[in-house]
């Protein structure tokens, strides 16, 4: 569930001090209102980069396409339940390999032209198969060889599947799987890269963008097909949406402290407390998909071992980081996946902080002896586990930080490492001496999230390459579930064995965290925790 509080601000000089720095570069302009609702300054805390809908894997990424274009389903942010949205309905044959949805009447793009049956499943057929002519790529969260005919007299859409594909529904509601025009689809890559060139059917239209500086958002005019649960069912409220990237988090801070921002994202769990008390109001949600987690190679120094591995899940005390480092913004993972997510089970019982069980499953694994540091050591060596710090998340370094003191109290060195945001993925997940890394991501769809994860054909996090037959049938056969009870039991049973094999270690539930002023009202959060802004206001 998101979470809207209020607490006070220590704002520190040196926030102050950069900010009129921070404005020169970006542009931004105070807020300003009219009877529409006004104009909002949004800081991100990232820069967004290509809009290439198959390729939109950065969070700020798809926080603009959230708002830009629209998808076929909606799923209710706080029901976790689908709604129809440019689907009016669909139906699912019993094989699970034929698809029919009925295409709401009256939509158009923002160049004007139709989103009828014909524009859906031309949509749907680029998505699945990319375009090699122009170099896009599929997008990863489709099922391939996806067929699609349309009929626009009756507004059907049919898609015929060669196998089943139980996720399809629920990716279809996923920021990726935004519907565009023609005028897109038919542009080159480069062209399809740039934000002014997304033509969608959303709520707000790109009209001009600056990379790395500002991307500006305006009002579309006429929409009127906002999904059923949207408080608002007519235009966005407000006219203009600026958004900044402002990576610096104290600079975001004390822009929005200034008045010059309406809205930032990412800010230190230490600064919550004293901006809700001054007025600003927290807005925080758990989006539905994975929990932050750490993965462990078996292949790695030590950790071909499942008593190591075990130990591990036993050694981190998830309540006390909570409860020092966090806030109530934040709650301690209790499964592979989130709560709320289909398919969820909370495991938290099989990995509850323990460490007299930690410091058994070490001894037991011959690591008997310690040094003068206090490490265990076996043969000479010292149990040190090498890993580097998550540079997606800006409370990570702190986080890693007490987690490497809490395995020190069992005797394992936990060796920190740093990395850039361009140089971290390619460089950390291909380290053979690494065994454990963060990951873990809201996800439109927990069976397609995990395998891509952890399945042989997907990223294979785990360097198994197939080799635990179990857990690789295990992520196979979730795909013909199309039952619900099925497809709910096989997700139970992935998460069991997960956690059994010690495969993966959950630490927090994600959480993105949101401030606005006391001015902003009616923002929300989509189910992935992006913000939604076709419902907010400026009211003075």
């Amino acid at each position: 569930m998101s979470r809207i509080t209020g607490r006070r601000v220590r704002l520190a000089a040196a926030a102050v001090a950069v900010l009129s720095i921070a404005l020169a570069g970006c542009s931004a302009q105070p807020a300003s209102t009219d009877a529409d609702g006004g104009s909002l300054v949004y800081l991100d805390a990232e820069i967004p980069t290509s809009a290439q809908v198959q390729e939109s894997g950065t969070w700020q990424t798809r926080a603009l396409q959230q708002n830009i274009t629209d998808r076929l389903l909606y799923r209710n942010p706080d029901t976790n339940q689908l709604e129809p949205w440019i689907a009016e309905s669909w139906t699912v044959s019993p094989d699970g390999l034929t698809y029919t949805f009925v295409i709401r009447d009256g939509v158009t793009y923002s160049d004007g032209t139709d989103l009828d049956a014909s524009s859906v499943a031309k949509n749907l057929e680029w998505q699945s198969a990319g375009d090699e002519a122009v170099g896009t790529t599929p997008n990863a969260q489709f099922p391939s060889g996806l067929a699609a005919t349309a009929d626009d007299a009756s507004r059907t859409v049919t898609v015929t599947l060669p196998e089943p594909y139980a996720p399809f529904l629920n990716v279809l509601t996923g920021w990726g799987s935004g519907l565009v025009a023609d005028a897109t689809i038919d542009a080159s890559k480069e062209d399809q890269s740039k934000f002014v060139n997304l033509i969608g059917s959303g709520p707000f239209v790109v009209t001009s963008e600056t990379y790395g500086k500002e991307i500006v958002l305006e009002r579309r005019d006429g929409y009127a097909w906002a999904p059923e649960s949207s408080p608002n069912q007519g235009e966005a409220h407000l006219a203009q949406v600026t958004v900044i990237p402002v990576q610096e988090d104290s600079v975001r801070l004390g822009t929005l402290t200034s008045g010059e921002a309406d809205v930032i994202r990412y800010v230190q769990p230490s600064e919550e407390q004293g901006l809700a008390d001054t007025g600003y109001e927290i807005v925080s949600k758990t989006g539905v998909g994975l929990s932050n987690q750490w993965f462990l190679r078996p292949g790695a120094p030590h950790f071909d071992d499942i008593q190591v591995r075990r130990a591990l899940l036993h050694a981190i005390d998830r309540e006390q980081i909570i409860e020092t480092q966090y806030t109530e913004s934040w709650t301690a993972a209790s499964s592979v996946l989130s709560p709320g997510t289909f398919g969820y089970v909370d495991e938290s019982a099989k990995f509850e902080y323990d460490p007299d069980e930690a410091n058994s499953l070490l001894d037991a694994a011959g690591w008997t002896e310690r040094d003068s540091d206090g490490y265990r050591t076996k043969g000479g060596e010292r149990l040190t586990l090498k890993t580097y710090i998550d540079v997606y998340d800006n409370t990570a370094k702190s986080l890693f930080q007490q987690i490497q003191n809490q395995f020190k109290d069992v005797g394992i060195e936990l060796a920190l490492n740093e990395l850039d945001y361009s140089t971290y993925w390619a460089t950390a997940f291909a380290d053979p001496e690494v065994g454990p890394l963060r990951v873990g991501w809201p996800h439109p769809d927990a069976s397609k999230g995990l395998s891509e994860y952890y399945g042989s054909a997907g990223s294979d996090l785990l360097g198994l390459a197939g080799s635990d037959q179990t857990l690789q049938s295990l992520l196979d056969s979730q795909y013909a579930a199309t039952d619900d009870e099925a497809r709910t039991a096989i997700l139970g049973q992935i998460q069991d064995y997960l956690i059994d094999q010690a495969y993966v270690v959950p630490i927090l539930n994600d959480s993105q965290v949101y401030v606005t002023q006391q001015h902003v009202k009616g923002f929300r959060l989509t189910d992935g925790a992006l913000p939604e802004f076709y419902n907010a206001s400026i009211e003075d």
